[in-house]
């Protein structure tokens, strides 16, 4: 496994495990923070955050350092438990800060291909970038709605 994309890879295969986990879990009793929560968990901790690593890793053309690699994947993590628990619990600050933290961590990601390699690989990265920090806004409106 490509050591620049390893963490990314690592905690999005946990991320999609335990929500399989917790699906089979809640599966006679589902609430639907609780199915929102396992949706989170495989959607955007696992399949996105392991796809934004491995693009990352393959499109940057000058070598990240582990320091950048580690912040970045704290970073996104930290908005990732932000989100989850701030939604869980119903808490919009909490909710609120772990979407910053999640933003902070999507647009570092797609700035640190802005050099990478040209083509449709790296257009397709940036539009999963937008589209997440579109989606993250987007969970926003919908907590001030009451949805």
């Amino acid at each position: 496994m490509e050591s620049a994309s390893a963490p990314f890879k690592v905690l999005g295969t946990l991320a999609i495990i335990a929500a399989g986990l917790i699906a089979a879990a809640i599966a006679y009793h589902p609430t639907k923070p609780i199915v929102w929560m396992v949706a989170y968990l495989v959607l955007v901790a696992g399949v996105v955050q392991y796809v934004l690593g491995a693009a990352q890793a393959t499109l940057a053309t000058r070598r990240l350092s582990a320091t950048t690699i580690w912040s970045q994947w704290t970073l996104l993590n930290l908005g990732h438990a932000g989100v989850i628990a701030g939604t869980l619990a119903a808490s919009l600050p909490t909710l609120a800060g772990g979407t910053i933290l999640y933003d902070l961590a999507m647009l570092w990601m797609g700035l640190s291909v802005r050099d990478g390699k040209p083509g449709p690989a790296r257009i397709g990265y940036w539009l999963l970038v937008l589209a997440m920090l579109a989606s993250s806004f987007t969970g926003i409106i919908l907590t001030l709605r009451g949805d």
